[in-house]
């Protein structure tokens, strides 16, 4: 809102008991003018990445690995997948080898047809002084792929989509997670249904 002034001078003659005077008059008049300003409708960039909504979790389980929160989009041929945990947690928990994992076990299941099914896992093991994703199924087993730790309740791995055989025509996948400490299991979504991860070419 401005507001704009304006002063009007007048002058006015008037006579007064016969002798003229000059009278000034000052008016100020006080106009309230309103501009609206329409916002420039928000950019819009074509996407290239679907993100399915996140598998929240509750505290429901003691542990450094009871599962928060789980998501995974997909688009440019990758697939991300992030999990987090409500507690941090030392990658040595999950020390072990791809064939022989050891007590404390975080995995993303991965259902690609998507028949309800679980075609491929991945397995994140702490080997080598570094925590990765060993992913196998469909008797194929692959290269490891590097976990990163955004923080430490936090890990997410990025991969290829077609490393998979047996995707449908859509693309569609769903995804699950679920990690093992102390003998407690824990899984993500909660319910134990699957997160959709909708295809995005």
């Amino acid at each position: 809102m401005r507001k704009i002034v304006l002063a009007l001078a007048v002058l006015a003659l008037a006579g007064c008991g016969g002798s003229g005077e000059t009278v000034t008059v000052g008016v100020i008049e006080t106009v309230h003018v309103t501009t609206t300003v329409e916002a420039a409708p928000p950019a819009t960039t074509e996407g290239t990445t679907t993100e399915a909504p996140a598998g929240t979790d509750p505290d429901d389980v003691s542990g450094e690995l009871d599962i928060r929160d789980f998501k995974a989009n997909q688009g440019n041929g990758l697939i991300t997948v992030t999990l987090s945990t409500f507690d941090a947690w030392d990658p040595s928990v999950l020390a072990g080898n791809p064939l022989s994992p050891g007590p404390n076990t975080m995995t993303v299941l991965y259902d690609v047809d998507p028949d309800g099914k679980t075609d491929y896992r991945a397995k994140l093991i702490f080997a080598g002084g570094r925590l990765s994703a060993f992913i196998s199924g469909s008797g194929s087993q692959f290269e490891p792929i590097p976990v990163h730790r955004p923080n430490g309740s936090t890990v997410r791995l990025t991969h290829p989509v077609d490393i998979f055989t047996k995707l449908p025509p859509n693309g569609d996948l769903q995804l699950r997670a679920q990690t093992v400490f102390a003998g407690e299991e824990d899984r993500a979504p909660d319910d134990g249904q699957w997160l959709g991860v909708p295809f995005n070419p």
